[in-house]
């Protein structure tokens, strides 16, 4: 199975420089990372980890193809848009049967074109991300990411090979954090949920941070409200807008819990080193 490369994490500022490096910029979907993979007159799309999430039949018995791509499956923002099922494909690892991981990346986006422009007739549901300039990123920004809600931006380096580290970057409009569960903050009086549970309170294991996490079902308020005790000292990921220094987010909201995680490992440094530094740098000046 083919690995998904690992990326480097940039975080969002109105100033920010992006690496020279990174000369191509493609939208980051709200789907799951896909490999479509066609041989032999069939194809089947992969997840990361190796689940045929699709399969199906092709007439065209001699393609010999690998593509790598956004598939818009199980996503509330695909289903909005009418976009169930697609595939957009951002990478090509084989065409005609011959490997082409170690050509440089602008090689194998044209090759990628050219696989979807053969693929596209037959397989309606394949589409593909559209390249972008560096500079254009605060622009795509602006307009797609924030005002139409796709995830991020993806960030390139069009001489790297597939196998090359940090040759990718992405930009995520939505950050994560693990947190331990501290307690629960009552909601407000008022509200249609006064006496029931508003907000988990998070931690962290080695920084003293109190972060309130919004975002509660109806079903999870109740269940709160109930049983508070089992989910104490439990771990549970959330979300905001972006990290703060003091392991705070920017609008913080409750996902899910992560049975599989420990306390001890709800660390300070999930927050990105320059977040961390800024902090420290701050403390100089106004110290």
């Amino acid at each position: 199975m083919i690995d998904r490369p690992k990326f480097s994490e940039l975080i969002y500022r109105e100033d920010r420089d992006i690496p020279i490096k990174y000369d191509i910029v493609q939208l980051k979907m709200d789907g799951i990372w896909g490999c479509l993979v066609i041989k032999k007159g069939e194809w089947k799309i992969y997840s990361r980890t190796g689940n045929v999430k699709r399969k199906g039949k092709i007439a065209d018995k001699k393609a010999d193809v690998i593509l790598l791509g956004e598939f818009m499956f199980g996503s509330h923002w695909a289903h909005m848009r009418g976009l169930d099922g697609e595939f957009y494909i951002f990478d090509c690892l084989r065409y005609k049967g011959k490997d082409i991981k170690d050509k440089d990346l602008s090689h194998r986006l044209v090759v990628s074109d050219f696989a979807w422009n053969e693929l596209k007739g037959e397989l309606e549901w394949l589409d593909i991300l559209q390249n972008y300039e560096l500079e254009d990123w605060p622009h795509l920004w602006d307009e797609e990411i924030q005002s139409q809600g796709y995830e991020g931006l993806v960030f390139k380096d069009s001489s790297s090979s597939y196998a090359d580290k940090d040759a990718w970057a992405r930009m995520k409009a939505v950050v994560e954090i693990e947190y331990i569960c501290h307690g629960f903050r009552p909601a407000d009086e008022g509200t249609r949920y006064e006496g029931q549970v508003g907000a988990v309170i998070g931690t962290l294991h080695d920084k003293e941070v109190y972060v309130t996490c919004g975002g509660l079902t109806d079903d999870m308020r109740r269940d709160f409200t109930d049983n508070p005790e089992p989910y104490i000292g439990q771990v549970f990921k959330a979300k905001g807008n972006t990290w703060y220094p003091s392991g705070s987010l920017r609008h913080p909201k409750f996902l899910h819990w992560r049975t599989d995680k420990e306390p001890i490992e709800c660390t300070y440094d999930q927050i990105p080193l320059d977040i961390r530094e800024s902090r420290d740098k701050w403390k100089s000046v106004s110290g």
